[in-house]
Order: C-alpha cells, then structure tokens, then sequence
C-alpha cells in the first residue's frame, strides 16, 4: 500500500494535501494567545520567556521522532495500522518517546536552572524541573499515546500520505498543550503556589514511576534501543541549542511589548516553518526506503524531490504569511505597524526558509546512506534549527524594521 501512495502523490495531490494539514498550524495562534496571558508578569519573571522556547522545541523534537517513525514505518509494514495486536516495535517505539520525554524534561529543568542562576533571576532549581517535567510530561502522554498514533493509523487506512499529514498536525496540537499547560502552571506558582506544590508531589513521582517501568520492559527491543542510540545523542546537542534559543527570544521583550502581535504569532511560525523542513525530510525518507529516488543531493532537482519541495514550501508560506496579516490586523491600529508586522516575519521566514529546505534534503540523503533511521536524527536537528534560526531572524529583522 505504501507504493501506491507514493504513485497517487502528484503535485497537486501533494500541496493539498499540505495545505489541508498545515493550514491546522492556524490553530496555533491559540498557543500564541494564551502565551501572550504571561507578557505582563515577563518583567518580573525573565525565567517565563527563557524557559518556554526549549519545552516547545524539544516537544517538537521527540514528537517529530514519533512522526516520522510512525509514518515510514507504516509504509515498510514494521506497524499496522491499529491500536490492537500491533507489533512489538510499535510498543517499544511509543515506550521509548515516553522515556525520551522524561529524560529530556529533567535536563531541560537543569540547564534553564544553571542559566536562570546565572542571570538572577530567582527560579529554583525544584521550580524549574517541576515547570519541565509537568509541562513535558502531561503533554507526551496525550499526544502519545492517543492523538500521533491515532491520526497515522487513520489517515493511512484513508489513502492519505501520512508524511504530509501527521507533523503538521501533532506539532501544532503539541505547541497548544505546551502552552497551554505552561501557562498554567506558572499561574499556580506564581499565584497558587499550594496547588503548584501539590500537582508537583502527585505527579511527577508517576511520570518517574512510568519511566522506569517503560524502560525496563522494553529496553531489550530494537526499536527501543535505537531510538536512544540515534536520537538520544543528537537530543542532548539540540537542546542546547533551545536555551540559545530561549535567550534570543528574551531579548525580544522590547519588541513584545511595543509589538505584542509577534508573540502571538510566534508558536504559529516556528511550527509552520518547521513543517516545512519536517515534511520534506519525512517523505524524502520514505521515499528512500521504497527505492523511488537515489541517495544523492542531485534528487532534489528530479520530478518526486521537486513536488515534495516546492508543494510544501507553497502551502507553508501561504498560510503562515496569511494568518500573520490576519492576526497583525487585529492586534494593531495603524496599516503602517500592520505592515511592519508583516515585513518582520516575511523576512524571518524566507532568511530561515531557504537553507532549512536544503539542510532538511541533505540531512536526510547523508543518514540514509550511513545506515542510520533519518527519523531518529533529521527530524529533530531541522526542528531544533528552525527554531534557532527563525528566533534570530526575527531578531534581526525586527531591529531593522521596527526599531
């Protein structure tokens, strides 16, 4: 059946295909808005903005992991395409996100902790990893054990292209529960601090609980092991990478403030920009596996690499590019802040756009050839740059445009 797909994938297939599951990152203006809530207590609180950018980016990451695996792996027949009697590399590949969550929940809460202490910001370190790890958590077990599988197995039996379909829509479900939970807790703490308390002495003993017994059930299976043995590594790496990340965006209070809209839009733009990298790496891949294109850079210019290229970056810069414009109109009075809005993301996107296109193409050809899952590794390097990339660009772009 995967074959067959791959034959019905012509370009307008393709790009409304992208288009019906990007334009769901519209919905990420809600992760936008509720974020938003926080802007008047970011003076006080510089931790809030600093830790918010590696929670959405690592999430990312591990979901785009899932994604991709889930997708490629429905294609070559290692999963079917059901909750029930599924295969044991199913199982041990939903165990090993789970665990992945966790550990990377922990060191997320260490580092932020290290750099709000360097910054004096005031957060503890028992704060900080009760912020990671029940952000973190909360948000993996709904995503992963009921909407990713949920959404793959359906679209598939559909004939729909899982590569074009399922990121798209798990990351922006990811940022809005991210968000959402983020925003909820660090109104506990800073208001409710008892309840803080409590949800942290509840919690976060089950979500270790859970990943000791995950880990020491499915530690023996392939497909548990590999994912620590490719994606662990790589993780580890990208998450530094989010605390730079996190500090970029903290500098952008000014801006935030004068321009509260680029907030608003900002879960909305890293999500949808990095669909594009993440479902050109996906179909890229499963097109590797099935033998439709050579491992080699020079593919991109043939018929498949150029559907899946071009079909993507299409749907993705009509939406984002058009919510922006929406969402700068209602939050601003004037058409010259409106276009100033427009200009600093327009720009920000095609800075990050055009070497996140060829890094997502490339990345995934140099797995492919080494041996190595180009869903564990590609799929978290290109989310994790995007975000860095477009944070920066945005820096820049908004100090040149609006100030």
């Amino acid at each position: 059946m995967g074959s067959e797909l791959l034959e019905k994938a012509t370009f307008k297939r393709l790009f409304l295909q992208m288009l019906s599951a990007q334009s769901f990152n519209l919905a990420g203006i809600m992760a936008g808005t509720m974020i938003a809530t926080l802007s008047p207590y970011t003076a006080t609180n510089p931790w809030i903005l600093l830790l918010l950018p590696p929670l959405l980016t690592v999430r990312g990451n591990i979901g785009g992991i899932l994604s991709g695996r889930l997708s490629t792996s429905l294609y070559v027949g290692l999963v079917k395409p059901t909750f029930r009697n599924n295969t044991r590399y199913f199982y041990a590949t939903i165990a090993s996100t789970l665990v992945m969550n966790f550990i990377f929940s922990v060191v997320i809460g260490v580092f932020s902790s290290l750099i709000n202490v360097a910054q004096g910001s005031g957060l503890s370190l028992t704060d900080s990893l009760s912020l990671s790890i029940l952000t973190m958590m909360t948000c993996a077990t709904i995503t992963t054990l009921l909407f990713t599988p949920s959404l793959a197995f359906s679209s598939y039996r559909r004939g729909l292209n899982p590569d074009t379909i399922l990121y798209p829509f798990t990351s922006t479900i990811n940022d809005i529960l991210i968000s959402a939970i983020y925003t909820l807790l660090v109104l506990a703490k800073l208001f409710w601090s008892g309840l803080f308390t409590a949800l942290t002495l509840i919690l976060a003993p089950i979500f270790a609980g859970a990943t000791m017994f995950l880990t020491l059930r499915y530690r023996r299976e392939e497909a548990f092991r590999e994912t620590f043995r490719e994606g662990f590594p790589t993780a580890i790496l990208l998450t530094f990478l989010s605390q730079i990340t996190g500090s970029f965006l903290s500098q952008l209070e000014d801006q935030i403030s004068a321009y509260p809209q680029l907030l608003a839009v900002y879960p909305l733009l890293i999500d949808g920009t990095g669909d594009i990298g993440v479902v050109i790496s996906s179909a890229t891949a499963a097109r590797l596996a099935l033998g439709y294109i050579e491992p080699r850079m020079s593919s991109i210019k043939g018929k498949e690499g150029r559907k899946v290229v071009l079909s993507s970056l299409i749907a993705g810069f009509t939406l984002t590019l058009s919510a922006t414009l929406a969402v700068s109109s209602v939050y601003t009075p004037t058409l010259l802040q409106v276009a100033r809005t427009f200009l600093t993301v327009a720009c920000a996107e095609f800075l990050t756009a055009a070497p996140i296109v060829v890094a997502s193409f490339a990345l995934t050809i140099i797995m492919f050839r080494r041996g190595i899952n180009p869903d564990n590794v590609t799929i978290p390097m290109i989310t994790s740059f995007v975000d860095l990339f477009l944070t920066m660009s945005l820096f820049i772009a908004s100090q040149v445009l609006i100030f």
